[in-house]
Protein backbone atom coordinates (compact mmCIF):
# COMPACT_ATOMS: atom_id res chain seq x y z
CA UNK A 1 0.00 0.00 0.00
CA UNK A 2 1.57 3.28 -1.04
CA UNK A 3 2.93 5.58 1.61
CA UNK A 4 1.52 9.12 2.48
CA UNK A 5 1.51 11.59 4.81
CA UNK A 6 -0.81 12.96 6.21
CA UNK A 7 -1.37 16.03 8.27
CA UNK A 8 -3.31 16.45 11.74
CA UNK A 9 -4.62 20.15 12.71
CA UNK A 10 -5.05 20.34 16.35
CA UNK A 11 -8.71 20.56 15.99
CA UNK A 12 -8.82 16.97 14.06
CA UNK A 13 -6.07 16.19 17.08
CA UNK A 14 -8.91 17.19 19.95
CA UNK A 15 -11.24 15.08 18.17
CA UNK A 16 -9.40 12.58 18.46
CA UNK A 17 -8.57 12.77 22.15
CA UNK A 18 -12.46 12.69 22.37
CA UNK A 19 -12.73 10.05 20.79
CA UNK A 20 -15.22 11.96 18.54
CA UNK A 21 -13.30 10.27 15.26
CA UNK A 22 -10.43 7.75 15.31
CA UNK A 23 -7.47 6.97 12.94
CA UNK A 24 -9.02 4.72 11.03
CA UNK A 25 -11.35 8.14 10.47
CA UNK A 26 -8.45 9.81 8.79
CA UNK A 27 -6.49 7.56 7.23
CA UNK A 28 -8.72 7.05 4.12
CA UNK A 29 -7.78 2.54 4.22
CA UNK A 30 -3.98 3.70 4.92
CA UNK A 31 -1.86 1.53 7.05
CA UNK A 32 -0.73 3.38 9.99
CA UNK A 33 2.31 1.93 10.94
CA UNK A 34 3.23 2.13 6.75
CA UNK A 35 1.79 6.00 6.34
CA UNK A 36 3.02 9.09 7.53
CA UNK A 37 1.34 11.35 10.04
CA UNK A 38 2.96 15.14 10.80
CA UNK A 39 1.36 16.97 13.70
CA UNK A 40 2.37 20.55 12.89
CA UNK A 41 1.23 21.93 16.56
CA UNK A 42 1.36 20.31 19.64
CA UNK A 43 -2.12 19.79 21.11
CA UNK A 44 -2.31 19.38 24.76
CA UNK A 45 -4.85 16.03 26.06
CA UNK A 46 -6.00 17.38 28.80
CA UNK A 47 -8.01 15.68 31.12
CA UNK A 48 -11.45 16.75 30.34
CA UNK A 49 -10.40 15.54 27.02
CA UNK A 50 -10.43 12.36 28.37
CA UNK A 51 -13.46 12.56 30.13
CA UNK A 52 -15.27 13.00 26.72
CA UNK A 53 -13.72 10.23 25.49
CA UNK A 54 -14.41 7.45 28.40
CA UNK A 55 -17.84 9.06 27.40
CA UNK A 56 -17.90 8.51 23.59
CA UNK A 57 -16.21 4.79 24.42
CA UNK A 58 -18.83 3.77 26.15
CA UNK A 59 -21.26 4.48 23.89
CA UNK A 60 -19.50 3.30 20.93
CA UNK A 61 -17.99 -0.02 22.96
CA UNK A 62 -15.44 -0.63 20.53
CA UNK A 63 -13.99 -4.06 20.14
CA UNK A 64 -10.26 -4.32 21.54
CA UNK A 65 -8.84 -4.20 18.45
CA UNK A 66 -10.78 -1.22 16.72
CA UNK A 67 -9.99 0.49 20.24
CA UNK A 68 -5.93 -0.25 20.18
CA UNK A 69 -4.88 -0.31 16.98
CA UNK A 70 -7.40 2.69 15.79
CA UNK A 71 -7.00 5.30 18.75
CA UNK A 72 -4.55 3.95 21.48
CA UNK A 73 -2.29 2.68 19.77
CA UNK A 74 -1.31 5.65 17.81
CA UNK A 75 -2.05 8.34 20.25
CA UNK A 76 1.24 6.45 22.06
CA UNK A 77 3.14 6.80 19.07
CA UNK A 78 2.49 9.99 18.82
CA UNK A 79 2.60 10.92 22.55
CA UNK A 80 5.25 14.10 22.03
CA UNK A 81 2.69 15.64 19.85
CA UNK A 82 -0.67 14.91 22.11
CA UNK A 83 1.81 15.86 25.51
CA UNK A 84 1.35 13.25 27.33
CA UNK A 85 4.16 13.39 29.41
CA UNK A 86 2.30 16.72 30.54
CA UNK A 87 -0.92 15.27 30.85
CA UNK A 88 0.49 12.40 33.08
CA UNK A 89 2.31 14.67 35.14
CA UNK A 90 5.70 13.10 33.91
CA UNK A 91 7.23 16.49 33.64
CA UNK A 92 9.08 18.76 35.87
CA UNK A 93 7.14 21.41 34.99
CA UNK A 94 3.87 20.36 37.00
CA UNK A 95 5.56 19.31 39.84
CA UNK A 96 7.02 22.79 39.86
CA UNK A 97 4.30 24.27 39.63
CA UNK A 98 2.44 22.96 42.38
CA UNK A 99 2.09 24.91 45.52
CA UNK A 100 3.80 23.91 48.70
CA UNK A 101 0.33 23.90 51.06
CA UNK A 102 -0.67 21.15 48.45
CA UNK A 103 3.06 18.95 48.20
CA UNK A 104 2.66 15.33 49.94
CA UNK A 105 -0.57 13.46 50.78
CA UNK A 106 0.38 10.14 48.87
CA UNK A 107 -2.42 7.90 47.36
CA UNK A 108 -4.37 10.83 47.06
CA UNK A 109 -5.55 12.35 43.26
CA UNK A 110 -5.45 15.66 43.87
CA UNK A 111 -4.32 16.80 40.48
CA UNK A 112 -5.56 16.48 37.04
CA UNK A 113 -2.15 14.85 36.28
CA UNK A 114 -2.71 12.26 38.60
CA UNK A 115 -6.79 10.76 37.37
CA UNK A 116 -4.92 11.32 33.94
CA UNK A 117 -2.26 9.05 34.65
CA UNK A 118 -4.18 6.24 36.85
CA UNK A 119 -6.99 6.09 33.60
CA UNK A 120 -4.49 6.13 30.75
CA UNK A 121 -2.59 3.24 32.80
CA UNK A 122 -6.00 1.74 33.20
CA UNK A 123 -6.52 1.65 29.08
CA UNK A 124 -2.87 0.25 28.95
CA UNK A 125 -3.86 -3.00 30.65
CA UNK A 126 -7.02 -3.39 29.04
CA UNK A 127 -5.60 -3.09 25.78
CA UNK A 128 -2.52 -5.19 26.81
CA UNK A 129 -4.47 -8.22 28.55
CA UNK A 130 -7.93 -8.22 26.87
CA UNK A 131 -8.53 -10.72 23.58
CA UNK A 132 -8.88 -8.77 20.22
CA UNK A 133 -12.51 -9.28 19.89
CA UNK A 134 -13.49 -8.19 23.56
CA UNK A 135 -15.39 -5.57 23.79
CA UNK A 136 -14.01 -2.45 25.68
CA UNK A 137 -16.76 -2.99 28.20
CA UNK A 138 -15.20 -6.00 29.19
CA UNK A 139 -12.16 -4.66 30.20
CA UNK A 140 -13.40 -1.50 32.19
CA UNK A 141 -15.73 -0.12 34.32
CA UNK A 142 -17.11 3.14 32.59
CA UNK A 143 -19.68 3.99 35.34
CA UNK A 144 -17.27 3.96 38.43
CA UNK A 145 -14.57 5.47 36.19
CA UNK A 146 -16.92 8.57 35.17
CA UNK A 147 -18.01 8.92 38.74
CA UNK A 148 -14.82 9.40 40.33
CA UNK A 149 -14.15 12.03 37.94
CA UNK A 150 -17.23 13.95 37.89
CA UNK A 151 -16.54 13.47 42.25
CA UNK A 152 -12.70 14.59 41.46
CA UNK A 153 -14.72 17.56 39.16
CA UNK A 154 -16.91 18.59 42.08
CA UNK A 155 -13.72 18.68 44.44
CA UNK A 156 -11.60 21.11 42.05
CA UNK A 157 -11.56 24.89 43.79
CA UNK A 158 -12.35 23.62 47.37
CA UNK A 159 -9.75 23.58 50.41
CA UNK A 160 -8.76 20.20 50.77
CA UNK A 161 -10.02 19.50 54.07
CA UNK A 162 -13.84 19.21 52.11
CA UNK A 163 -12.70 16.96 49.56
CA UNK A 164 -14.69 13.33 49.57
CA UNK A 165 -12.73 10.70 48.52
CA UNK A 166 -12.88 6.87 47.30
CA UNK A 167 -12.69 4.17 49.27
CA UNK A 168 -9.69 3.13 47.59
CA UNK A 169 -8.26 6.84 48.13
CA UNK A 170 -8.83 6.96 51.52
CA UNK A 171 -7.45 3.47 52.48
CA UNK A 172 -4.27 4.00 49.98
CA UNK A 173 -3.73 7.53 52.32
CA UNK A 174 -4.13 6.20 55.58
CA UNK A 175 -2.06 3.54 55.12
CA UNK A 176 0.91 5.64 55.01
CA UNK A 177 0.06 6.29 58.38
CA UNK A 178 1.05 2.87 60.11
CA UNK A 179 4.57 4.06 59.54
CA UNK A 180 6.17 5.20 62.53
CA UNK A 181 8.98 7.76 60.65
CA UNK A 182 6.27 8.64 57.81
CA UNK A 183 4.21 9.92 60.76
CA UNK A 184 6.54 11.56 62.45
CA UNK A 185 7.38 13.25 58.95
CA UNK A 186 4.30 14.29 57.79
CA UNK A 187 2.78 17.47 58.08
CA UNK A 188 -0.17 18.79 59.76
CA UNK A 189 -2.31 19.16 56.96
CA UNK A 190 -1.63 15.53 56.17
CA UNK A 191 -2.29 14.73 60.12
CA UNK A 192 -5.49 16.27 59.90
CA UNK A 193 -6.92 15.36 56.92
CA UNK A 194 -5.58 11.81 57.96
CA UNK A 195 -7.49 11.66 61.75
CA UNK A 196 -10.90 12.75 59.12
CA UNK A 197 -10.39 10.00 56.86
CA UNK A 198 -9.42 7.10 59.75
CA UNK A 199 -12.62 8.50 62.01
CA UNK A 200 -14.70 8.13 59.01
CA UNK A 201 -13.22 4.52 57.98
CA UNK A 202 -13.54 2.86 61.28
CA UNK A 203 -17.35 4.25 62.10
CA UNK A 204 -17.97 2.25 58.39
CA UNK A 205 -15.96 -0.74 60.47
CA UNK A 206 -12.75 -0.86 58.26
CA UNK A 207 -9.59 -2.96 59.20
CA UNK A 208 -7.29 -0.68 58.03
CA UNK A 209 -8.87 2.41 59.92
CA UNK A 210 -9.46 0.73 63.04
CA UNK A 211 -6.04 -1.15 63.02
CA UNK A 212 -4.00 2.67 62.13
CA UNK A 213 -5.64 4.03 64.80
CA UNK A 214 -5.67 1.51 67.56
CA UNK A 215 -1.81 1.18 67.39
CA UNK A 216 -1.56 5.18 67.33
CA UNK A 217 -3.31 5.31 70.36
CA UNK A 218 -1.51 2.59 72.06
CA UNK A 219 1.27 4.86 73.52
CA UNK A 220 0.10 8.15 71.53
CA UNK A 221 2.02 9.20 68.73
CA UNK A 222 1.32 12.91 66.39
CA UNK A 223 -1.65 11.43 64.94
CA UNK A 224 -3.70 10.72 67.69
CA UNK A 225 -2.80 11.27 71.72
CA UNK A 226 -2.46 8.24 73.76
CA UNK A 227 -6.11 6.64 74.19
CA UNK A 228 -6.31 3.34 75.75
CA UNK A 229 -9.93 3.16 75.60
CA UNK A 230 -9.89 4.04 72.21
CA UNK A 231 -7.31 1.39 72.09
CA UNK A 232 -8.77 -1.07 73.38
CA UNK A 233 -12.53 -0.84 71.51
CA UNK A 234 -10.24 -0.58 67.88
CA UNK A 235 -8.23 -3.93 69.37
CA UNK A 236 -11.70 -5.45 70.15
CA UNK A 237 -13.61 -4.32 67.03
CA UNK A 238 -10.49 -5.97 64.96
CA UNK A 239 -10.96 -9.41 66.94
CA UNK A 240 -14.20 -9.96 66.71
CA UNK A 241 -14.02 -8.58 62.57
CA UNK A 242 -10.76 -10.35 61.83
CA UNK A 243 -10.38 -12.95 64.04
CA UNK A 244 -6.54 -12.40 64.08
CA UNK A 245 -4.42 -13.55 67.06
CA UNK A 246 -2.18 -10.28 67.07
CA UNK A 247 -4.87 -8.16 68.15
CA UNK A 248 -5.72 -10.23 70.84
CA UNK A 249 -1.96 -9.69 72.28
CA UNK A 250 -2.50 -6.45 71.85
CA UNK A 251 -5.44 -6.55 74.91
CA UNK A 252 -3.46 -9.03 76.36
CA UNK A 253 -0.72 -6.45 77.02
CA UNK A 254 -3.81 -3.75 77.50
CA UNK A 255 -4.85 -6.02 80.69
CA UNK A 256 -1.69 -7.14 81.69
CA UNK A 257 -1.00 -3.54 82.56
CA UNK A 258 -4.45 -2.13 83.53
CA UNK A 259 -4.53 -0.08 81.33
CA UNK A 260 -8.37 0.76 81.28
CA UNK A 261 -8.79 0.25 84.70
CA UNK A 262 -6.27 3.31 86.10
CA UNK A 263 -3.60 0.86 85.87
CA UNK A 264 -5.28 -1.82 88.01
CA UNK A 265 -4.26 -5.09 86.45
CA UNK A 266 -7.07 -7.32 84.91
CA UNK A 267 -4.84 -10.40 84.63
CA UNK A 268 -8.06 -12.43 84.16
CA UNK A 269 -8.51 -10.88 80.68
CA UNK A 270 -4.98 -10.68 80.17
CA UNK A 271 -4.95 -14.72 80.36
CA UNK A 272 -7.66 -15.08 77.94
CA UNK A 273 -6.29 -12.88 75.00
CA UNK A 274 -2.54 -14.23 76.21
CA UNK A 275 -3.79 -17.34 75.63
CA UNK A 276 -5.69 -16.95 72.56
CA UNK A 277 -2.18 -15.55 71.36
CA UNK A 278 0.21 -18.01 72.86
CA UNK A 279 -1.79 -20.58 70.87
CA UNK A 280 -1.64 -19.38 67.85
CA UNK A 281 2.31 -19.21 68.34
CA UNK A 282 2.84 -15.33 69.30
CA UNK A 283 6.02 -15.21 71.32
CA UNK A 284 5.05 -12.45 73.31
CA UNK A 285 1.36 -14.26 73.68
CA UNK A 286 3.59 -17.04 75.17
CA UNK A 287 5.99 -15.12 77.30
CA UNK A 288 3.49 -13.20 78.56
CA UNK A 289 1.45 -16.59 79.46
CA UNK A 290 4.53 -17.48 81.45
CA UNK A 291 5.14 -14.91 83.20
CA UNK A 292 1.20 -15.33 84.36
CA UNK A 293 1.85 -19.01 85.45
CA UNK A 294 4.78 -17.88 86.81
CA UNK A 295 3.05 -15.55 89.44
CA UNK A 296 -0.63 -17.27 89.50
CA UNK A 297 -2.32 -14.45 88.49
CA UNK A 298 -5.46 -15.58 87.19
CA UNK A 299 -4.33 -19.29 87.21
CA UNK A 300 -2.71 -21.48 89.60
CA UNK A 301 1.04 -20.95 90.04
CA UNK A 302 3.06 -23.18 88.14
CA UNK A 303 6.97 -22.71 87.75
CA UNK A 304 6.99 -25.63 85.39
CA UNK A 305 4.72 -24.50 83.15
CA UNK A 306 6.28 -20.74 82.90
CA UNK A 307 9.72 -22.65 82.30
CA UNK A 308 8.28 -24.85 79.69
CA UNK A 309 7.13 -21.65 77.99
CA UNK A 310 9.97 -19.52 78.21
CA UNK A 311 12.09 -22.14 77.30
CA UNK A 312 10.00 -23.01 73.20
CA UNK A 313 9.94 -19.24 73.21
CA UNK A 314 13.67 -19.17 73.43
CA UNK A 315 14.18 -22.52 71.20
CA UNK A 316 12.14 -21.33 68.54
CA UNK A 317 13.62 -17.72 68.41
CA UNK A 318 16.81 -18.47 68.66
CA UNK A 319 16.78 -20.04 64.73
CA UNK A 320 15.11 -16.59 63.96
CA UNK A 321 17.88 -14.94 65.14
CA UNK A 322 20.53 -16.58 63.58
CA UNK A 323 18.59 -16.13 59.99
CA UNK A 324 18.98 -12.15 60.80
CA UNK A 325 15.72 -11.69 62.36
CA UNK A 326 15.82 -9.19 65.51
CA UNK A 327 12.50 -9.10 66.88
CA UNK A 328 12.24 -11.48 69.71
CA UNK A 329 15.25 -12.95 70.94
CA UNK A 330 16.10 -10.50 73.11
CA UNK A 331 13.04 -10.75 75.45
CA UNK A 332 13.23 -14.69 75.39
CA UNK A 333 16.94 -14.41 76.69
CA UNK A 334 16.17 -12.18 79.07
CA UNK A 335 13.53 -14.07 80.63
CA UNK A 336 15.87 -17.76 80.39
CA UNK A 337 18.34 -15.24 82.29
CA UNK A 338 15.66 -14.74 85.13
CA UNK A 339 14.55 -18.63 84.74
CA UNK A 340 18.36 -19.39 86.25
CA UNK A 341 18.87 -16.14 88.12
CA UNK A 342 15.56 -17.01 90.03
CA UNK A 343 15.68 -20.96 89.88
CA UNK A 344 11.89 -21.18 88.28
CA UNK A 345 11.47 -24.68 87.97
CA UNK A 346 15.32 -24.98 88.18
CA UNK A 347 18.25 -24.84 90.85
CA UNK A 348 19.43 -21.05 90.74
CA UNK A 349 23.24 -20.64 88.58
CA UNK A 350 24.62 -17.28 88.25
CA UNK A 351 26.84 -18.47 85.48
CA UNK A 352 23.90 -19.97 83.53
CA UNK A 353 21.52 -16.86 84.06
CA UNK A 354 25.00 -14.37 83.01
CA UNK A 355 24.85 -16.57 79.66
CA UNK A 356 21.40 -16.05 78.74
CA UNK A 357 21.51 -11.93 79.72
CA UNK A 358 24.86 -11.86 77.94
CA UNK A 359 22.57 -12.91 74.91
CA UNK A 360 19.75 -10.57 75.44
CA UNK A 361 22.42 -7.63 76.22
CA UNK A 362 23.74 -8.38 72.88
CA UNK A 363 20.48 -8.99 71.07
CA UNK A 364 18.91 -5.92 72.30
CA UNK A 365 21.61 -3.48 71.42
CA UNK A 366 21.11 -5.11 67.92
CA UNK A 367 17.37 -4.23 67.97
CA UNK A 368 18.23 -0.94 68.75
CA UNK A 369 20.79 -0.17 66.45
CA UNK A 370 17.74 -0.79 64.11
CA UNK A 371 14.67 0.78 65.37
CA UNK A 372 14.33 3.90 67.23
CA UNK A 373 16.63 4.15 70.30
CA UNK A 374 14.54 6.11 72.96
CA UNK A 375 11.64 3.66 72.09
CA UNK A 376 13.92 0.68 72.36
CA UNK A 377 15.46 0.28 75.42
CA UNK A 378 13.84 -0.66 77.95
CA UNK A 379 14.92 -4.27 77.45
CA UNK A 380 18.76 -2.75 77.07
CA UNK A 381 18.02 -1.10 80.52
CA UNK A 382 16.94 -4.59 82.13
CA UNK A 383 19.38 -6.22 80.96
CA UNK A 384 22.28 -3.99 81.51
CA UNK A 385 21.00 -4.03 85.19
CA UNK A 386 20.61 -7.93 85.16
CA UNK A 387 24.10 -8.39 84.02
CA UNK A 388 25.81 -6.04 86.85
CA UNK A 389 23.71 -7.57 89.49
CA UNK A 390 24.36 -11.19 88.26
CA UNK A 391 27.85 -10.28 87.86
CA UNK A 392 28.50 -9.64 91.69
CA UNK A 393 27.13 -13.33 91.81
CA UNK A 394 30.09 -14.96 90.19
CA UNK A 395 32.64 -17.08 91.87
CA UNK A 396 35.53 -14.89 92.29
CA UNK A 397 38.49 -15.68 89.15
CA UNK A 398 35.32 -16.56 87.36
CA UNK A 399 35.89 -13.78 84.24
CA UNK A 400 39.22 -13.48 82.50
CA UNK A 401 40.39 -11.99 79.21
CA UNK A 402 40.95 -15.33 77.34
CA UNK A 403 40.39 -18.99 77.74
CA UNK A 404 42.64 -22.21 76.72
CA UNK A 405 40.93 -24.61 75.30
CA UNK A 406 41.54 -28.25 74.57
CA UNK A 407 40.08 -28.52 71.43
CA UNK A 408 38.96 -25.55 68.86
CA UNK A 409 35.31 -26.63 69.20
CA UNK A 410 33.84 -23.96 67.97
CA UNK A 411 35.42 -24.72 65.01
CA UNK A 412 32.82 -27.85 64.83
CA UNK A 413 30.01 -25.92 65.66
CA UNK A 414 30.24 -23.90 62.09
CA UNK A 415 30.26 -27.31 60.10
CA UNK A 416 27.16 -28.73 61.46
CA UNK A 417 24.04 -29.17 59.54
CA UNK A 418 25.76 -29.84 56.61
CA UNK A 419 27.91 -26.19 56.13
CA UNK A 420 30.70 -25.70 53.91
CA UNK A 421 33.57 -23.95 55.60
CA UNK A 422 36.98 -22.74 55.15
CA UNK A 423 39.72 -22.63 57.72
CA UNK A 424 42.93 -20.78 56.94
CA UNK A 425 46.22 -19.97 59.23
CA UNK A 426 47.18 -16.47 59.56
CA UNK A 427 49.54 -14.65 62.12
CA UNK A 428 48.46 -12.37 64.03
CA UNK A 429 49.96 -8.78 64.83
CA UNK A 430 51.80 -10.40 67.88
CA UNK A 431 53.00 -12.73 65.55
CA UNK A 432 51.09 -15.65 67.16
CA UNK A 433 49.77 -18.25 64.67
CA UNK A 434 45.77 -17.99 64.48
CA UNK A 435 43.33 -20.86 62.78
CA UNK A 436 40.30 -18.78 61.80
CA UNK A 437 37.23 -21.17 60.11
CA UNK A 438 33.92 -19.22 58.76
CA UNK A 439 31.19 -20.79 56.91
CA UNK A 440 31.26 -20.33 53.18
CA UNK A 441 28.25 -19.77 50.78
CA UNK A 442 27.36 -22.89 48.46
CA UNK A 443 24.85 -23.82 45.76
CA UNK A 444 22.49 -25.53 48.11
CA UNK A 445 22.92 -23.29 50.89
CA UNK A 446 24.00 -19.67 49.44
CA UNK A 447 23.55 -17.64 52.70
CA UNK A 448 24.81 -19.75 55.58
CA UNK A 449 23.25 -18.99 58.84
CA UNK A 450 25.55 -17.35 61.86
CA UNK A 451 25.93 -19.36 64.67
CA UNK A 452 25.95 -17.41 68.49
CA UNK A 453 29.04 -17.59 70.41
CA UNK A 454 28.52 -16.93 74.10
CA UNK A 455 31.22 -17.70 76.82
CA UNK A 456 30.03 -16.21 79.93
CA UNK A 457 33.72 -16.12 81.70
CA UNK A 458 34.67 -13.48 79.06
CA UNK A 459 31.39 -11.79 78.67
CA UNK A 460 31.32 -12.50 75.58
CA UNK A 461 28.70 -12.88 72.99
CA UNK A 462 28.59 -12.59 68.90
CA UNK A 463 26.57 -13.61 66.10
CA UNK A 464 29.20 -14.66 63.44
CA UNK A 465 29.83 -16.64 60.62
CA UNK A 466 33.57 -17.06 61.58
CA UNK A 467 35.65 -17.74 64.85
CA UNK A 468 39.03 -17.27 65.34
CA UNK A 469 41.90 -19.60 68.26
CA UNK A 470 45.09 -18.79 68.66
CA UNK A 471 47.54 -21.68 68.58
CA UNK A 472 50.72 -22.36 70.70
CA UNK A 473 53.85 -20.79 68.41
CA UNK A 474 55.01 -24.38 68.87
CA UNK A 475 51.92 -26.01 66.84
CA UNK A 476 52.29 -28.23 64.26
CA UNK A 477 49.39 -27.82 60.99
CA UNK A 478 49.35 -29.38 57.73
CA UNK A 479 47.18 -28.15 54.78
CA UNK A 480 46.46 -30.28 51.77
CA UNK A 481 48.87 -29.20 48.85
CA UNK A 482 50.71 -26.97 50.89
CA UNK A 483 48.14 -24.20 51.39
CA UNK A 484 47.16 -22.36 53.91
CA UNK A 485 43.43 -21.96 52.98
CA UNK A 486 41.30 -25.06 52.53
CA UNK A 487 37.48 -25.94 53.07
CA UNK A 488 36.04 -28.42 54.75
CA UNK A 489 32.69 -29.94 55.66
CA UNK A 490 33.81 -32.07 58.77
CA UNK A 491 36.06 -31.78 61.86
CA UNK A 492 37.02 -34.42 65.13
CA UNK A 493 39.47 -35.03 67.59
CA UNK A 494 42.05 -38.24 66.26
CA UNK A 495 42.83 -39.81 69.64
CA UNK A 496 45.57 -42.06 68.04
CA UNK A 497 47.01 -38.66 66.83
CA UNK A 498 46.17 -36.39 68.90
CA UNK A 499 45.48 -34.05 66.67
CA UNK A 500 42.52 -31.72 65.41
CA UNK A 501 41.63 -33.19 62.12
CA UNK A 502 39.49 -31.06 59.09
CA UNK A 503 38.28 -33.24 56.50
CA UNK A 504 36.07 -32.50 52.87
CA UNK A 505 33.75 -35.24 51.32
CA UNK A 506 35.56 -37.77 54.00
CA UNK A 507 39.16 -36.84 52.74
CA UNK A 508 41.78 -35.23 55.59
CA UNK A 509 42.65 -31.81 54.35
CA UNK A 510 44.25 -30.40 57.30
CA UNK A 511 45.19 -30.96 60.88
CA UNK A 512 46.43 -28.86 64.22
CA UNK A 513 48.44 -30.33 66.75
CA UNK A 514 49.00 -27.13 69.48
CA UNK A 515 48.62 -27.92 73.35
CA UNK A 516 45.95 -25.27 73.66
CA UNK A 517 43.51 -23.08 71.47
CA UNK A 518 43.10 -19.62 72.98
CA UNK A 519 40.35 -18.08 72.50
CA UNK A 520 39.73 -14.25 73.55
CA UNK A 521 36.61 -12.06 74.27
CA UNK A 522 36.12 -8.71 72.54
CA UNK A 523 37.96 -6.12 73.97
CA UNK A 524 36.14 -3.23 76.01
CA UNK A 525 34.48 -0.91 73.92
CA UNK A 526 35.91 2.70 75.04
CA UNK A 527 32.77 5.19 74.74
CA UNK A 528 32.72 7.09 71.67
CA UNK A 529 30.15 9.98 70.43
CA UNK A 530 27.63 12.34 72.38
CA UNK A 531 26.98 11.36 75.75
CA UNK A 532 23.52 11.46 77.13
CA UNK A 533 21.54 11.33 80.68
CA UNK A 534 18.53 9.06 80.47
CA UNK A 535 15.68 9.01 83.03
CA UNK A 536 12.99 6.28 83.00
CA UNK A 537 9.74 7.73 83.31
CA UNK A 538 7.11 5.72 84.69
CA UNK A 539 3.29 7.27 84.32
CA UNK A 540 1.48 5.04 86.36
CA UNK A 541 2.19 3.28 89.41
CA UNK A 542 2.14 -0.13 87.54
CA UNK A 543 2.78 1.28 84.50
CA UNK A 544 5.70 0.20 81.77
CA UNK A 545 8.77 2.94 81.99
CA UNK A 546 9.65 5.26 78.98
CA UNK A 547 13.07 6.76 78.47
CA UNK A 548 13.95 10.42 77.82
CA UNK A 549 16.95 12.81 77.73
CA UNK A 550 17.06 14.66 80.67
CA UNK A 551 19.70 18.10 80.61
CA UNK A 552 19.00 18.36 84.36
CA UNK A 553 21.70 17.01 86.41
CA UNK A 554 19.34 17.96 89.14
CA UNK A 555 16.67 15.39 88.60
CA UNK A 556 16.61 12.11 90.66
CA UNK A 557 14.88 9.24 91.22
CA UNK A 558 11.36 9.50 92.46
CA UNK A 559 11.02 12.97 91.19
CA UNK A 560 7.83 14.18 89.23
CA UNK A 561 9.00 15.85 86.24
CA UNK A 562 7.18 17.17 82.93
CA UNK A 563 8.25 15.53 79.46
CA UNK A 564 7.41 16.48 76.26
CA UNK A 565 4.30 14.38 74.56
CA UNK A 566 2.16 14.32 71.71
Amino acid sequence: MADRTIILTTDKMKQIARYEITFQDIMDDADFKEGSITCPEVYPFTLDDLYHALQNMKAADPDMYEFGEYWFYPITQLSDRFDLDRAEGLDDDEAESIPDSMKGYPGLNRFDSDWFYLVWQYLDSCWTDCEDDDRLSKGIDFDAILSDLDRYFSNKGKPLEEWSFSQQEMTDFIGFFEDDHFVKEAKEGELSLARKLIDQLCDEDDTLALRTKGYACYGGNRLYPCDWNTSRDCMARLFEKEDDPQYANTLGYIYYYGRCNGNVPEYDKAFYYFGIAAANGLYEGMYKLADLYRHGYACKQSMHTAHSLYQMVYNDSIKHFLSGDNTVFADAALRMGNVYAQGIDTEANAAMAYYYYLQADYAAKLRAQKGDFFGNTTVVINTQKALEKTRRQLPEGFLVDHIDYEIPWLFKKLAEENNRCEIRKTTNTEGHARLIAKRIPTRSVPEPESIIVTIPQLSFCERTKEVAFTIDDTAQTWFIGDENRVRFDFCAWNEVESRYEFYYDDEVVAWSKSDKYRFYGNPAEKPSGPEYRLVSVRFGASGRTYDYICEDPTVQVGDTVIVDGY
